[in-house]
């Protein structure tokens, strides 16, 4: 059988190592998984604890085959098993391994969902999206801190996106279920993102000048929310939330030594990634802020949610 030549040289290939530095017979394999990921488990079985998510396009080292239809593989220095529906064997030489499929024991991955789709989310940004994956190619947008996009595929250390790539360096995984949590809220995010640089302007409610309680009263607006005019108005705006289970669209809320006694003095929109976007002074304008700046640590009085 197919399977067992394969079988056998993966034997050949693991005994090499262990004399050799370098194994003259490895075997790799390229994630085929169309537009999900694939996931690693620590063990040959869909009841495995998920070890990394490979996405489409990913290498791997393959070290075994086993007759239940899962690959152990190695990749990034970890060793674990992926459902042997979803890899393509390659030679030494890289071209493909060509296999009977009739001979590999299917794994059932079809009814245990071992692919999903992939998502990143921008954890420093902004985040340039290029034509190709490379920095020679062109621009051709960029996404802001918090954004998730779902991924297509991987490709030499880049994400190929919905409308161009990224680089794999500035994101960071995120689970399908925060898509549907955060998809409105990061859609204000990202419509509220366009005003970064636009003036401080002390009473200002539109782009001709904002002050922080105008910038987030507009920006919500926009999206049909009415909200208080104040930052200490906007504390009974929505619901409460505490500091750790912020989603982008929330507001942050602060008050500041020096503001006698108001409820609080200034307000900003989360956007992910511990930062916001805010309305901050004259000097700076619309800008982005970390709120693991002491400044705004001590300071925080709440979050709300609005939507």
């Amino acid at each position: 059988m197919q399977l067992n030549r394969i079988a056998a040289r993966l034997t050949a290939a693991l005994l090499l190592t262990s004399t050799l530095v370098t194994p003259t017979l490895a075997l790799t394999g390229t994630v085929d998984t169309g537009t999900s990921v694939l996931r690693m488990r620590a063990e040959a079985s869909a009841n495995g604890t998920i070890l990394k998510k490979l996405a489409n396009g990913t290498q791997v080292e393959v070290l075994n085959t086993l007759d239940s239809g899962w690959y152990q593989v190695s990749y990034q220095d970890t060793t674990g098993y992926v459902s042997s529906d979803y890899l393509k064997l390659n030679n030494e030489d890289g071209t493909p391994v060509e296999a009977d499929p009739a001979a590999v024991p299917a794994a059932a991955s079809q009814e245990t969902g071992e692919t999903e789709a992939a998502y990143v989310r921008v954890i420093s940004g902004p985040l340039n999206i290029r034509s190709g994956p490379s920095t020679d190619c062109d621009k051709v947008g960029k996404l802001y801190t918090g954004k998730i996009v779902e991924i297509l595929g991987l490709q030499d250390g880049w994400y190929q996106i919905e409308s161009g790539y990224i680089n794999a360096d500035y994101v960071a995984q995120a689970d399908p279920s925060e898509v549907k949590e955060s998809s409105k809220g990061q859609e204000i995010v990202d419509y509220a993102l366009q005003f970064v640089g636009y003036p401080y302007v002390y009473g200002g409610s539109s782009p001709k000048g904002f002050d922080c309680s105008g910038f987030t009263s507009y920006v919500y607006k926009h999206f049909g929310y009415s909200l208080n005019r104040s930052a200490s108005g906007q504390l009974d705006n929505g619901k409460a939330v505490s500091m750790s289970q912020l989603q982008p669209g929330d507001l942050v809320i602060f008050k500041k030594s020096g503001t006698g006694s108001k409820r609080a003095s200034h307000v900003g929109l989360y956007i992910g990634n511990n930062q916001f976007v805010h309305a901050s002074t004259s000097k700076v304008g619309v800008i982005i802020s970390s709120l693991s700046s002491s400044y705004y640590t001590t300071g925080f009085v709440g979050g709300r949610r609005i939507v």
